[in-house]
C-alpha cells in the first residue's frame, strides 16, 4: 500500500476534510457512507474496498482509530473516532443511543461539579409517557423503608470499550418522562462539539433521586457545595412540581443544602416546600445507609459522616 496505487494518500487533504463534514465519530454504516462519497468526489480508485479505504485511514493516514464497544454477551460495536481533533469518551458512549443525553455522575463532571474523572459515564433516554400508578402513589412508612433496605435498582444494559488506554463503563438509562425538560446543548472541555446534557438544576435533582449512578450521597454533597450559589430556586421547584415525584425528594435536596451552609438558599426552600415535607413520614437520602441518622426537622436519615463533611446551619430549628 505504500506505492498508494488507489490513489488514496494524494487525497488525503480531502479526505480529511470530508471526514470533519461526516463527524468526529462514525458508526459502521456512517463509514460505508464516507469512503463511497470519497470514492465519488476524488480521484480515489473506485476499485479499492471498504476494508483497505479503512486501512488507510486508521493505519496509515492515521485520521481515525478504531475501537470496539462491548455489550453484554453480544459482538462488539465498531466506533470510528477522528484523531485530528480532541474527541471525549462521552461523546463515543452517546453515539450508542440516537437522542441520548449525558445525566447523573456524567453531568456533573460536564458541569464541572465533581473533582474526580468518572470512568463510568451515564447517557440516558426518557421512556414513552405512562400513565401515574396510583396504587403506589400512596406512601407508608412500612413501603419507603422496605424500598431503601434494598441496594438501589440499576439498569442492566451496559458497555465496555478502551479509549486512550483507559476502560471506560458506559450505563444506558431509561429515566422518567419529562419531555426532556432540563436537556441543553453545552461544549464542555475536551469534547470536539456540543453535546446533550442535563442543566444544572435538573442534574442536581437527578443525582438526588439516583444516588448510586451519581457517586454516592457524599460526591452528591460536594456538588451541592460547588453549585450552592448557581442554583436557580424557582427552576428547580417548577421542575420537582412537573416530575412529580410519589417520594418526597424535597426532604433530600433541603437536608443537602442544610449541610452545604446555605442559609437564604435553605429557608427559601424550606418555606416553598413546607406542606409537602410535612408528612410525618421518614425518608432515605441514600439507599441501604450504613451508619445513619435522622434529621427530625426534615424527618429524613443521612449518613453520619455529613456532620463531618458539611457545614451544618446551626441556626436551623
Amino acid at each position: 500500500m505504500n506505492n498508494d496505487r488507489y490513489h488514496i494518500k494524494e487525497n488525503a487533504n480531502f479526505l480529511k476534510s470530508l471526514g470533519m463534514q461526516y463527524g468526529n465519530v462514525l458508526n459502521r454504516t456512517t463509514m460505508i457512507n464516507f469512503v463511497k462519497d470519497a470514492k465519488e468526489k476524488s480521484s480515489i480508485s473506485k476499485s479499492v474496498n471498504f476494508g483497505i479505504m479503512v486501512k488507510y485511514l486508521v493505519d496509515i493516514l492515521e485520521f481515525f482509530e478504531e475501537i470496539r464497544i462491548y455489550p453484554d454477551n453480544k459482538e462488539p460495536i465498531i466506533r470510528y473516532i477522528a484523531k485530528y481533533i480532541t474527541v471525549s469518551p462521552y461523546e463515543i458512549a452517546l453515539s450508542l443511543k440516537s437522542k441520548s443525553f449525558l445525566s447523573h455522575y456524567s453531568a456533573l463532571y460536564v458541569h464541572d461539579l465533581t473533582i474526580n474523572n468518572p470512568k463510568e459515564i451515564y447517557i440516558n433516554t426518557e421512556q414513552t409517557l405512562k400513565p401515574r400508578n396510583e396504587a403506589n402513589s400512596k406512601l407508608t412508612q412500612g413501603k419507603i423503608d422496605f424500598a431503601f433496605s434494598k441496594p438501589m435498582r440499576k439498569t442492566k444494559n451496559t458497555f465496555l470499550f478502551r479509549y486512550n488506554g483507559i476502560m471506560y463503563t458506559v450505563f444506558l438509562l431509561n429515566s422518567k418522562n419529562t419531555r426532556n425538560t432540563g436537556i441543553i446543548k453545552k461544549k464542555a472541555f475536551e469534547f470536539s462539539k456540543a453535546i446533550n446534557v442535563t442543566n444544572l438544576e435538573r442534574t442536581l435533582i437527578d443525582v438526588t433521586v439516583r444516588p448510586t449512578y451519581s457517586g454516592g450521597s457524599s460526591e452528591i454533597l460536594e456538588a451541592y457545595k460547588l453549585a450552592s450559589l448557581l442554583i436557580d430556586i424557582n427552576r428547580m421547584e417548577l421542575y420537582l412540581k412537573k416530575f412529580d415525584y410519589i417520594y418526597p425528594y424535597e426532604k433530600s435536596i433541603l437536608l443537602y443544602i442544610k449541610y452545604i451552609g446555605n442559609s437564604v438558599l435553605f429557608e427559601n426552600l424550606y418555606k416553598a416546600w413546607y406542606k409537602r415535607i410535612d408528612d410525618n413520614l421518614n425518608f432515605y437520602l441514600d439507599y441501604q445507609i450504613a451508619d445513619s441518622k435522622l434529621d427530625t426537622n426534615l424527618n429524613i436519615y443521612y449518613p453520619k459522616t455529613f456532620d463531618i463533611q458539611g457545614v451544618l446551619l446551626q441556626s436551623f430549628k
